[in-house]
């Protein structure tokens, strides 16, 4: 019995020679077969490729966010850096303030307000990485360390600012404003341990030089009495002002209250005072020379305890550290960074 076969016949449309072609029906079936899993290959590592390229973009879509990230992370770690150090002056305007109104400072462990550990984070930052928690945790501490002092560093404010209503009257005794108008002259020589410049050896300056024109107005840094407007060898014309304080007693007699501190303005070209005056604060007092130990026209300008026993060197305190009328990073004279 002859063997099945499947015919095609292929009539060309140009009257050509009619072809045949016989297939076995395993053949054709074989055909089929291998075009289905031809077009199911395609089809599947077509979608794979394209899903491959989905996979790949929303990779770096991840990546971008997690840059993006990051950089927000250490943005806003320098900002709490940036408040760190602002609280930090904070720190030292309040130990400052409270020296001037004779009020304990706040110990360290009250600083501290109660600052632990680290606490754990809220369920959303669970599925960040390690590096990244870890940053978040450091942050969070921070910034929580930072609300706390914020709050304990108003109620020393609110206490300082009390005190001072109650004192107020003692507060103009205290040398807290520029011996020289901003813009007048600058600051040539610190308070502390510099080279003598005639002896070329290392010595103690008990005070900060202040350079400019002669003639330079200088003024009084709070209300006291005069009790030095006379010349010496080393400072030249010199005037000394003591900051009692002006009180009255029961009896409505005046008299004066040995107040803390006193100041000294050296080398001046002119003396404007005599002893026994009455200054008040921005008054002027004198003007800039280069009389006395002196090497071109400036001011010596010095703030003393009057009890030399209080402290300091020889009773002499850094005198920067007292003035409150500049900001700290002006080029002036009147507006230096206050350190020792």
């Amino acid at each position: 019995m002859p063997k099945k076969r499947i015919t095609f016949i292929v009539i060309p449309a140009n009257d050509g020679q009619v072809r045949e072609y016989r297939f076995a029906p395993t053949l054709l079936r074989l055909g089929v077969l291998a075009a289905f899993f031809f077009f199911a290959a395609f089809g599947y590592y077509t979608k794979g490729y394209y899903q491959k390229v989905d996979q790949e973009q929303a990779l770096e879509a991840l990546q971008d966010e997690n840059g993006d990230l990051l950089r927000s992370l250490e943005l806003s770690r320098k900002g709490v850096e940036q408040l760190e150090n602002a609280m930090e002056q904070l720190v030292a305007d309040d130990d400052l303030l409270r020296a001037y109104h004779q009020m304990e400072p706040l110990s360290a462990d009250m600083r501290q307000v109660g600052v632990g550990g680290s606490e754990d984070l809220p369920e959303a930052f669970t599925a960040l990485s390690a590096q990244k928690r870890e940053m978040v945790r450091d942050l969070s501490a921070r910034i929580d360390a930072l609300k706390r002092l914020a709050s304990l560093q108003e109620e020393s404010f609110e206490q300082i600012e009390r005190k001072y209503l109650e004192t107020q009257g003692n507060v103009k005794h205290l040398p807290t404003i520029s011996p020289v108008r901003k813009g007048t002259a600058w600051m040539t020589s610190r308070f502390g341990e510099r080279i003598d410049p005639f002896t070329g050896l290392k010595a103690f300056h008990a005070g900060v030089d202040f350079a400019g024109r002669t003639g330079t107005p200088i003024y009084a840094t709070a209300d006291g009495v005069v009790s030095h407007a006379t010349t010496v060898k080393r400072l030249g014309k010199v005037v000394v002002i003591e900051h009692d304080i002006h009180e009255v007693n029961d009896q409505g007699e005046k008299y004066f209250r040995e107040g803390e501190f006193r100041t000294e303005y050296g080398h001046l070209d002119e003396i404007m005072v005599e002893k026994g005056d009455e200054v008040v604060r921005g008054q002027q007092i004198g003007t800039m020379g280069s009389t006395g130990r002196s090497t071109g026209p400036h001011l010596h300008y010095a703030v003393r305890y009057q009890d030399r026993r209080r402290g300091g060197h020889r009773g002499y305190r850094n005198p920067v550290k007292f003035i409150l009328d500049q900001t700290p990073d002006a080029e002036v004279a009147n507006g230096w960074s206050a350190d020792d």
